[in-house]
């Protein structure tokens, strides 16, 4: 009986924490990838000037690209503007850049996202996104007409020129695969009609995990008079809503594991019952209600412990078996639907402080559900209980 009473106990905190521990790993893994499929197009970090007007590119793409941690910057002149295609039209982010400086950016490089065709390295020419690609019912090779509005503070005008499609990328970023439109910094400089130079530098890191104190050199390189933002701070509306889902699915499992320490402290209620004569006796013998206290804590304890410690290993076990899991999965379901695939191949992440945390407060739940049981245990009147057994 006994037994049995710890084996459920331990049992709630080993699913508790296991549960815990995978779903942290999700969660990261999703904000993961979301921040790699987002950083795939144009970089991690992004200078702009006053006005979203950059007096010297170049000199400041130099100082970028000196920066310990920094991968590569590039120079990008971003507009918005309409492409038509047989008169079919839709809005579109259009975004210039130096055709010799294009095989910089994650998005050109072929590891993150998929390119058919080439970049749009020659005069005349662009490269736009597949959704957009989909719903103008354009491919490789065709023509489509780049309008943009010109307003001199007097007159409107609508200026549109010709280009060639020479390639059509998917990163699997809607605001990206359904909008952008990429040609070289001259030709949309010729389509607005104006002289900017470029909007902002893109900056790509090589670790994402020392962002904070490249920013900080970035800041030391390039002085003041300049917006620096990250990925984050452009996409807070996404993100926040990972966070809120993050903190939403991490109070549920939290409950839960709150359920399997009461479930210790029921089992340590119904322990004090059963061995209650026992107690009576050790009473008797000249054993204090303090030392009664502290045997029932040191065994709910350990118990519970023992549980964090197998839910853990069962937790890390599994997020370390995920990949094989995955294939297992994928051999036995015949072509995986979007979702699935998008759920098996999604990367498990979970850090040392998040494991701290969840050490810390497992424990002090677990000790916290001990008081009461050993209290009660302690509070055991030895006349009573032998009177009637």
């Amino acid at each position: 009986m006994a037994l049995l009473i710890a084996a459920i106990g331990f049992a709630g905190v080993t699913i508790g924490v296991a549960s815990l521990v995978l779903v942290v790993s999700f969660m990261n893994g999703a904000e993961a990838r979301l921040a790699g499929q987002i950083a795939s197009v144009d970089g991690h970090v992004f200078v702009s000037g006053a006005r979203h007007r950059l007096v010297h590119p170049f000199q400041l793409e130099q100082k970028l690209a000196e920066v310990g941690g920094v991968k590569a910057a590039v120079a990008t002149l971003d507009r918005t503007g309409l492409i038509a295609v047989a008169g079919r039209s839709q809005a579109a982010d259009l975004q210039g850049l130096d055709p010799a400086k294009m095989s910089m950016l994650p998005l050109f490089q072929g590891t993150t996202a998929v390119v058919i065709g080439r970049p749009p390295g020659q005069p005349g020419t662009l490269a736009l996104g597949s959704d957009l690609a989909g719903r103008l019912g354009v491919g490789i090779g065709d023509h489509a007409a780049i309008a943009s509005i010109r307003y001199d503070g007097a007159n409107v005008s609508v200026a549109s020129y010709e280009f060639t499609v020479s390639g059509i990328f998917r990163t699997d970023v809607y605001a990206v695969d359904g909008r952008r439109v990429i040609m070289s910094a001259d030709d949309l400089r010729s389509v607005l009609g104006m002289s900017s130079v470029a909007t902002r530098i893109n900056v790509v890191l090589d670790d994402l995990d020392s962002q904070d104190t490249t920013l900080e050199a970035i800041r030391n390189a390039i002085g003041n008079g300049y917006e620096i933002a990250t990925l984050r701070d452009l996409n807070k509306a996404l993100f926040g809503a990972l966070d809120q889902e993050r903190l939403a699915m991490t109070v549920v499992i939290s409950i839960v594991t709150m359920i399997a320490l009461s479930n210790i402290m029921s089992s340590m209620v119904m322990l004090a019952r059963y061995k209650a004569r026992e107690i009576a006796i050790l009473r008797t013998m000249g054993m204090s209600r303090s030392s009664v206290a502290k045997v029932f804590v040191g065994v709910g304890a350990a118990m519970g412990l023992a549980g964090e410690a197998a839910g853990l290993g069962i937790g890390l076990a599994l997020k370390a078996a995920k990949d094989p899991l995955a294939e297992l999965v994928r051999g036995q379901v015949a072509g995986p639907s979007a979702e699935l695939d998008a759920l098996l191949t999604l990367p498990l992440a979970v850090t040392g402080a998040e494991i701290g945390w969840i050490v810390v407060i497992v424990a002090s739940g677990v000790v916290l559900s001990t008081l009461y049981p050993a209290l009660r245990a302690a509070g055991t009147d030895p006349a009573t209980v032998l009177r009637y057994t």
